[in-house]
């Protein structure tokens, strides 16, 4: 009788030793699922900031799954107001204003800010803007925010004037163009791809870094760059959700801005150091 007692209380142990082991494992899957996957869209020129944010939120309730979109610039926005991402983190905030206008969509980028990009003036073939030609070529973003403000940079450096009585210009609102300069419109991620096929391009400094060119050479560099924001963008009522707060939060680090400054070498400038401009 003691004999089977025993056996019969070695195989009770047994087993609950087992669904102990299993029900520890259920427990690590079940803590493990309890992330909620947040997917963010991006482009190459901003991948990396992507990725030291989703290193920095690793402790965090939230995994942060980058979708890298390649092409037209519109096409992260296009994803979000059709719900396929959460959020992005590409475009400046006047592009956001306009595509709302132009899509009726309701995006909203969520403050604070996290950066501006320096927009600069480039040329494989002259060294300054007096150099540049009559009848000379030059690349500019073909959308209409950023070719307005690549028309009003022409206009600053004497170029070109511009019946600027509109909100947003494009070619058709030049009024005096005394070197007759012949403009080619470019989709913004690809206007550094002309730089060695026209006289000169407008560009942003980082997609120059990002093609191995040199980004600190630029011929005229934008004084406005800092009138253009960028950070996370969301639709409208998702900007108060708690992973878009843990989000921005890690932006607001001493280790998220050291890490941003030396990837981007100042062609992306933190909004922050504008306080100490």
């Amino acid at each position: 009788m003691k004999t089977n007692f025993f056996k019969t209380l070695i195989i009770m142990l047994t087993i609950s030793a087992l669904l102990t082991g299993c029900g520890g494992e259920k427990q690590k899957q079940t803590h493990s699922e309890e992330k909620k996957t947040i997917k963010v869209g991006c482009m190459r020129i901003t991948e990396d900031i992507i990725d030291i944010i989703t290193n920095e939120m690793e402790g965090s309730d939230f995994k942060i799954e980058k979708v890298v979109f390649d092409g037209a610039s519109n096409i992260p926005a296009t994803a979000l107001n059709d719900g396929s991402i959460d959020g992005f983190l590409v475009n400046h905030l006047q592009w956001v204003e306009v595509f709302n206008k132009e899509n009726n969509a309701n995006l909203k980028m969520v403050e604070p800010y996290i950066y501006y990009f320096k927009n600069g003036v480039y040329s494989s073939k002259y060294n300054s803007i007096e150099e540049l030609p009559e009848n000379a070529v030059v690349a500019i973003p073909g959308d209409p925010n950023n070719m307005d403000r690549s028309l009003r940079l022409l206009q600053r450096m004497g170029l070109i004037e511009l019946n600027d009585s509109k909100e947003l210009c494009n070619v058709a609102d030049i009024v005096k163009n005394p070197k007759n300069i012949k403009l080619m419109e470019t989709e913004i991620t690809a206007t550094v791809k002309s730089l060695y096929d026209v006289d000169m391009i407008i560009s942003g400094a980082n997609a120059m870094r990002l093609s191995g060119e040199d980004f600190e050479n630029s011929l005229f560099d934008d004084p406005i760059d800092k009138e253009f924001p960028i950070s996370l963008t969301v639709n409208s009522g998702t900007e108060n959700e708690d992973w878009v707060k843990a989000f921005m939060d890690v932006t607001q680090k001493d280790s998220f801005k050291e890490k941003f400054n030396s990837v981007y070498k100042g062609t992306f400038v933190l909004y922050d150091d504008i306080k100490d401009n």
